[in-house]
């Protein structure tokens, strides 16, 4: 069984990639361009599930690339009306038939035509639909050499094949006009597809489907202009992201990141607003969706694939479970150890630690957080956090770098250019922000 990149529904919520009752906007809707329920199912399947194998990473990769190049080609030729009257078709309460003599076939489709009432309406025009659609499909797949198709369209391709050779089936797609079909014809197809050949049936529904999903992924990698990461085979992690950017962000400002040889800790710095933020969901994102297979928001990527992707973003209490703020936040930090305990290889996200207490405890509680994570060698970290002093206590660790969000102050103003720079932030503009919002006065009583 392959296994899967580890993420909790937490971070799938903090990195936006799904969407739950609160964040509203999301990665997969931007993504999703199918227009059947199916292919939204596979596709919700595939993005649930990234890989953590090189190989397999680079299977779809080279898939999505092959449909990119002709796109027209590997365009789906079903409608969502033809798939739903499909999926209501093996839905049917009525009974398939069990007679294989054709005329006590045809006395007994006579009884259900009585016995059950959707029997014409939908197990008659459902055997038709589903002719049309294995048809379709048949003509589909005859139009690609698979000598030319990467190894993850040639193995559906393949899948497919076999499919179409089945005596029943091949019979199906040799009939030229699916309207002239009588009685007889109909409940024997309705057998094939309902009964004897059901699960043949459901594989080409559900390969049709993931040709839906992966063309919406080429077409969403061609719409955004994504770049394909280089997936590099490695013990140690590796992850070097050049001008990369948030998808939700018109206009966005792209910034790069590098970790090198020795280096697993960032420790990112700057104040509010500057953007630390954004810049730390770029990261979940991107790591996320290249080990999607996907291309990502970026000008180029190296990787070598981890285990698990955890973040820590936005912490609240658990008043259901009686959990204050603060012990939610230790609650995290206990699931991240468990998480590194467990896959090994991971990269981390981590926006200021024990915000929950008071500034002593949250230095302590930090240090001791940090000693910890940096004994993880084939892991990776970000920790942004507004305690410079922990900065001073971490300088000089030989496998820690620093990198900034840089502002200014311009005519009494903050103003921010969203660059990450090198070295640590001092940078201080909460009581300006206050002061430009005439807190202040707005506090004062009237005389």
């Amino acid at each position: 069984m392959q296994k899967k990149l580890y993420t909790d529904r937490q971070t799938l919520t903090e990195l936006e990639i799904f969407r739950d009752d609160k964040s509203g906007f999301n990665i997969f809707d931007l993504i999703d361009k199918t227009v059947t329920s199916g292919g939204r199912d596979f596709l919700k399947n595939q993005f649930q599930n990234p890989y953590t194998n090189a190989d397999d990473i680079r299977n779809m990769q080279d898939a999505l690339k092959a449909i990119i190049a002709e796109p027209a080609k590997f365009t789906v030729p079903f409608s969502k009306e033809l798939m739903d009257s499909i999926e209501v078709y093996y839905f049917s309460k009525s009974e398939v038939l069990i007679s294989t003599n054709p005329i006590s076939r045809f006395f007994e489709g006579l009884i259900y035509r009585i016995k059950y009432k959707d029997f014409k309406g939908t197990a008659l025009k459902g055997s038709k639909n589903t002719l049309h659609f294995v048809q379709i499909m048949k003509k589909y797949f005859d139009g690609f050499d698979s000598s030319k198709l990467p190894k993850l369209l040639k193995d559906a391709y393949s899948s497919a094949n076999e499919i179409f050779n089945e005596k029943d089936i091949r019979t199906a797609c040799e009939i030229k006009d699916i309207q002239s079909l009588d009685f007889v014809d109909l409940i024997t197809i309705d057998q094939w597809f309902r009964s004897t050949h059901k699960l043949k049936i459901l594989t080409l529904l559900e390969i049709a489907y993931s040709f839906e999903a992966y063309t919406s992924m080429a077409e969403s990698i061609k719409q955004y202009n994504l770049n394909f990461p280089e997936i590099v085979d490695s013990e140690d992690s590796v992850l070097e992201i050049e001008d990369l950017f948030h998808l939700f962000i018109k206009n966005p400002i792209a910034n790069s990141i590098k970790y090198d040889a020795g280096k697993q800790f960032l420790f990112l710095t700057g104040p509010n607003m500057a953007g630390k933020t954004t810049f730390l969901k770029s990261c979940g994102i991107a790591i996320y969706m290249a080990q999607l297979g996907m291309a990502v928001p970026a000008k180029s990527m190296k990787i070598s694939p981890f285990n698990a992707l955890f973040s820590s973003l936005n912490t609240t209490d658990n008043l259901s479970i009686g959990y204050s703020y603060f012990y939610s936040e230790v609650m995290r930090v206990r699931k991240a150890a468990e998480t590194l305990q467990k896959e090994k290889k991971v990269f981390m996200i981590f926006d200021e630690l024990f915000k929950g207490t008071n500034i002593k405890d949250a230095f302590d509680g930090s240090m001791l957080v940090i000693n910890g994570l940096l004994q993880w060698k084939s892991s990776m970290f970000i920790l942004a956090s507004h305690i410079t002093e922990i900065s001073k206590e971490i300088d000089g660790i030989p496998n820690v770098f620093f990198r900034y969000f840089d502002s200014s102050v311009e005519n009494g103003k903050p103003a921010f250019s969203y660059k990450i720079r090198e070295g640590k932030s001092n940078e201080r503009l909460g009581l300006i922000i206050l002061q430009n919002e005439n807190i202040e006065t707005l506090l004062t009583p009237p005389q």
